[in-house]
């Protein structure tokens, strides 16, 4: 007959293998996790209820991970930014842009409130003898830059000619207040290829994509010949400058 001895120790040995045993089980019981039990813990990862910081053992009744209360008004990180899928959007991002190296006439991308103050320093720096040169027809203009460029006063800044084109095109009337009657595209030919840079031809697709970032896109036929005179312009800038 076994000894209380024996006894006791069997009773030991048998209590540490129940142990062992649950603790085996125990460990790999949330790796067979499957339906209810799965969706509970993904709930309670994002409500923070029974995860870090949520009402479970690591802490008290905190939030965790979830997402913005109702009453956050939206206010993260990118609170306020442009909208990606509304109107927010400005026209240049947009697709239907040509692909075109624009060079300087990238500044056409500039804000509407840069653009309005572009075009007041315009007006504001216009002397008569810059009226004078825009009141000049297409070829006179192309003569006098490439023969007598030193003597021509006009607005070199492409932004201060982009912001005079862009009112031009949407019938503003800057320039017309100013005293200068030329032909509208004759004119937007002569803004247009002095904002270019004096290397970077100017092509169709040139004018297409300025003008609709600018808002009023020039297309087809138009969008050609205002190419074609706005790069006669740039050649003449470019053969007076040296």
């Amino acid at each position: 007959m076994p000894s209380d001895f024996a006894r006791d120790f069997t009773r030991l040995a048998r209590g540490a293998a129940t142990v062992a045993l649950l603790g085996a089980t125990a460990l790999v019981a949330p790796a067979v996790w499957g339906g209810s039990d799965t969706a509970a813990w993904a709930e309670g990862q994002g409500s923070g209820k029974g995860g870090q910081g949520g009402s479970g053992s690591q802490g008290g009744s905190g939030a965790g991970q979830g997402g913005p209360s109702a009453d956050s008004e939206g206010k993260g990180p990118q609170a306020g930014g442009p909208s990606e899928t509304g109107g927010g959007k400005p026209v240049w991002a947009k697709e239907g842009i040509p692909e075109v190296e624009l060079g300087r006439l990238n500044v056409a991308r500039s804000p509407a409130k840069v653009l309005d103050q572009a075009l007041a320093e315009a007006i504001k720096s216009l002397t008569p003898e810059m009226v004078d040169y825009y009141n000049l027809t297409l070829e006179q203009a192309q003569e006098l830059l490439s023969l007598q460029f030193d003597s021509v006063s006009f607005i070199d800044s492409p932004l201060q000619n982009l912001a005079l084109l862009a009112d031009l095109l949407e019938g503003g009337t800057a320039l017309r207040d100013a005293g200068v009657t030329t032909d509208t595209m004759d004119l937007a030919a002569m803004l247009l290829g002095a904002a270019s840079d004096k290397t970077v031809p100017i092509s169709t697709e040139t004018v297409i994509a300025v003008t609709t970032i600018l808002g009023t896109p020039i297309t087809g036929s138009a969008a050609e010949a205002l190419a074609a005179d706005a790069e006669a312009i740039r050649i003449a800038i470019l053969a007076g400058h040296g």
